[in-house]
């Protein structure tokens, strides 16, 4: 078989979660390093043919995920709790894999969602929580919330968002849906929660930057729609750093928290 060839046999669905900190982000990079290169070299040693696996998207470096979804095909025959157990000894301890299963031969991670959900984390503390700061942004500065809030709704709907991406993007439409921009927040903690049909690259990052230079008053408000409307990178606001980033689920058809995901941020003192 060549590198290129997907075995023949039964396909089956990983479940996930990583800390991307240590990772090349996800896709598989000519000098390893990513996710999908160490699952794949994993899968591979474990079932001792060449697998490649398909996954439900991609995930900037440094960005983490609390929920990733991802398939391969192999003939052997599964065993999912030894399966788990031996990628857990081959896989890097930021890896986790939360379920493994057979799934019909048709499923696709990617055409097979029905959209994702992001929380991107904010820290306004004025000294450093160790437990925080490896997951978000720190931005000391006061935060105006309420113009925050009112400007995440502008982002709310079926738009055009290449002012929101990054200007290499390969997409060959940047039109996307965004279905709900919720930002929570607890003491010091702000969490921005995203959730729409698909994203592009930097797209969330992006519409955080711009809602904290919202919020410290480097624009107003209302500035979203003239963004949306110039349809140019350099109009919007700045690219929030990858750490405070997280895919929290991807979403299916049979998903009982289809589009139903905020949870509110944990408590931490001032």
């Amino acid at each position: 078989m060549s590198d290129g060839e997907q075995p023949q046999g039964q396909k089956y669905r990983l479940d996930l979660q990583y800390i991307g900190t240590p990772f090349l982000g996800w896709q598989t990079q000519p000098q390893g390093g990513s996710i999908q290169d160490h699952l794949e070299a994993a899968l591979t040693t474990m079932l001792r043919h060449k697998v490649r696996i398909t996954g439900a998207g991609r995930t900037d470096t440094g960005v983490h995920a609390e929920h990733q979804v991802a398939t391969f095909t192999t003939p052997v025959p599964c065993d999912a709790r030894a399966w788990t157990k031996s990628l857990h000894g081959l896989l890097p301890r930021e890896i986790g894999v939360t379920s493994l299963r057979p799934v019909d031969s048709s499923f696709h991670p990617i055409l097979a969602a029905q959209g994702k959900a992001y929380r991107y984390r904010v820290w306004t503390g004025i000294t450093r929580n160790p437990w925080v700061d490896p997951y978000a942004w720190q931005v000391v500065p006061s935060l105006d919330l309420e113009a925050m809030q009112a400007a995440a709704q502008s982002l709310v709907g079926t738009y055009d968002f290449t002012s929101f991406c990054a200007v290499d993007s390969s997409a060959k439409t940047r039109e996307r849906t965004v279905l709900r921009v919720h930002i929570a927040r607890s003491g010091p903690l702000l969490e921005f929660w995203v959730i729409g049909r698909g994203f592009l690259k930097q797209m969330v990052r992006t519409m955080v930057g711009t809602l904290v230079d919202i919020g410290l008053g480097k624009y107003q408000s209302h500035a979203i729609d003239a963004m949306l409307e110039a349809r140019d990178r350099r109009v919007a606001g700045r690219t929030a750093p990858a750490q405070g980033l997280t895919l929290v689920r991807v979403f299916y058809e049979d998903d009982p928290l289809l589009f139903e995901i905020f949870a509110p941020p944990p408590s931490f003192a001032v």
